[in-house]
């Protein structure tokens, strides 16, 4: 049984999370952005304006995305 494939077109927060549920799901996923950092929101978090909330507690958050 071939695996269905998903792409998301974004790497920002909502791109990545999306990426990350579809993955989730069983799909194999693809991201693609025009950027060359995917995940810059993320890392300027903060900065900006930029308020992102994660109710997701920290040791789990950093295992998946890293400490960097």
């Amino acid at each position: 049984m071939s695996v269905k494939r998903a792409l998301v077109i974004g790497a920002g927060p909502a791109g990545l999370i999306a990426a990350e549920v579809l993955a989730r799901a069983g799909l194999g996923v693809t991201v693609i952005d025009r950027m060359a950092s995917p995940g810059r929101k993320f890392l300027m978090a903060g900065r900006g304006g930029l308020n992102l909330t994660h109710s997701e507690p920290l040791d789990p958050f950093v295992a998946r995305y890293g400490p960097d």
